[in-house]
């Protein structure tokens, strides 16, 4: 079959690293596939992929005459037969893919990778919010955040109704989907998950090997991350356990803000590691801590739980419940409508940090549910999609 995945960008980011898996354990399957980009590829997303990959560079992220012919023209060189939009919002992709495709013979598939009813624009606003006691500028701001809202919802709908199917990331985004775009039944919704997208099968779980060690994964912000939770939690810990240490592994605009914090409480267990390759530190690493706002479907589980990491999450969206057994593949912190409760956190965490056997069996059971998420199985439920 020839597939062509259709990207705003290509550079460092989950949804690029789960193209390349996807584009590479295609090719490996003997497809042909291609990768179509609006934005310049990076060199480490491309050095992940499979050399018979090729990858075409599209233009500026707008509905063109350029981008329609550039497009078409791939289509039609490649004999493209299925295209899949990695990028299910905003409607751009959609709108070049569907003029580009015209009188073409191509089955379109697009993806949403977060949560259904939220993104990084909409929680700007509710942020705002949260720290404004103004009654004009709160007027205002839930106007903004309606607005916002209305436009993401009416996006969505527009790129379903364009495409022939549209995958969303966990079946518990199906009700949120038809509540938030007004469509009640959306018959060409599908739920597919993403794969692990690290390779663990030369780990072999040794529980004298892991060390106490909790660690963060990931970039650090303040809209969606929030590691400021993940710090003020361990606070509330690292006397108790000396022993212990948090290490934070990633980088971001917040990351400053994050070190000043560390340096106010006094903390000395701690330590920031910037990006790097996350295999060591699953490898070592006992506990992961994730207290993120909200997400679509996080990587960094399922890819730590393959090592045996235990996950301890924030319960912020509803996808935590597909991946998570609480209490037997990880922990699952409590949402609550008026925030993250610290000291909730850290009593879950010093309960398993002070129970090794619990911490074994959890972290056997956790590889044990990550292998629902291998490469190869999730490339066999694609496989039936792409029929």
């Amino acid at each position: 079959m020839n597939i062509l995945f259709l990207m705003k960008g290509y550079a460092v980011g989950g949804i690029e690293v789960v193209t390349a898996t996807l584009a590479s354990c295609f090719a490996r399957h003997g497809h042909k596939v291609v990768i179509a980009t609006f934005e310049a590829p990076e060199a480490l997303t491309v050095a992940r992929t499979d050399d018979s990959v090729k990858i075409y560079t599209l233009w500026d992220y707008k509905c063109t005459n350029q981008n329609i012919v550039a497009l078409r023209n791939i289509l039609i060189e490649h004999q493209i037969q299925v295209v899949i939009n990695q990028w299910g919002l905003p409607l751009v992709s959609c709108r070049v893919l569907n003029k580009a495709k015209k009188g073409l013979k191509v089955k379109t598939i697009a993806v949403y990778h977060n949560q259904v009813d939220t993104n990084a624009r909409i929680k700007n606003v509710e942020i705002a919010l949260e720290g404004c006691v103004k009654p004009l500028k709160r007027s205002l701001l839930k106007l903004k955040k309606a607005a916002f809202k209305f436009v993401t919802s009416r996006s969505m709908a527009y790129v379903y109704h364009h495409t022939d199917i549209y995958q969303v990331l966990s079946p518990s985004y199906i009700p949120l989907f038809s509540k938030f775009t007004g469509i009640n039944h959306p018959n060409h919704l599908m739920v597919q998950t993403n794969p692990v997208t690290l390779e663990s099968s030369d780990f072999s779980y040794s529980f004298d090997k892991k060390e106490k060690e909790i660690i963060y994964m990931g970039r650090i912000d303040y809209n969606q991350k929030r590691v400021y939770r993940v710090i003020d939690t361990w606070a509330k810990l690292e006397a108790q356990f000396p022993d212990w240490r948090l290490t934070i592994v990633g980088d971001g605009v917040e990351r400053k803000n994050v070190e000043q914090q560390v340096a106010d409480y006094g903390l000395q267990h701690v330590t920031f590691e910037g990006f790097q390759q996350p295999k060591p530190y699953y490898e070592r690493a006992s506990i992961l801590l994730l207290t993120s706002e909200y997400e679509g479907f996080p990587l960094v589980l399922v890819e730590s739980m393959s090592f045996g990491v235990i996950p301890v999450v924030y319960n912020s969206y509803s996808a935590v419940g597909d991946i998570i057994n609480d209490g037997e593949n990880g922990l699952v912190i409590p949402y609550h409508k008026d925030g993250y409760r610290t000291d909730e956190a850290a009593n879950l965490l010093s309960n398993l940090m002070n129970d090794a056997a619990k911490r074994e069996v959890m972290a056997l059971t956790a590889i044990e549910k990550s292998k629902e998420y291998s490469v190869e199985r999730i490339y066999e439920q694609w496989l039936e999609t792409l029929k």
